[in-house]
């Protein structure tokens, strides 16, 4: 009889243990889930980050072009001077 007590109770033990370890593997999972849908949220905005650096880029190359070809126009009109050589 007293071998079945112990038995039991080492049963109890086991079914209690059980528990809470399915408890914590089911917050675990939810920490998992959580986490997962944080990276990929900063995965979508680093994305989006990238693409709107992208297209600064270009938007400022176009700029550069533009001011670049405006110089070199007005520098063959004369339109713009050279400090140089009005020092001269």
């Amino acid at each position: 009889m007293r071998e079945l007590e112990e038995f039991e109770k080492m049963l109890d033990a086991l079914i209690e243990s059980y528990k809470k370890l399915r408890e914590e593997n089911k917050e675990l999972w939810s920490r998992v889930k959580s986490l997962t849908e944080k990276v990929n949220n900063l995965e979508r905005e680093k994305k989006e980050l990238e693409e709107l650096l992208e297209n600064q880029k270009k938007a400022l190359g176009a700029l550069v072009e533009r001011l670049q070809r405006f110089l070199s126009i007005t520098a063959e009109q004369g339109l713009i001077w050279n400090e140089k050589e009005d020092n001269r």
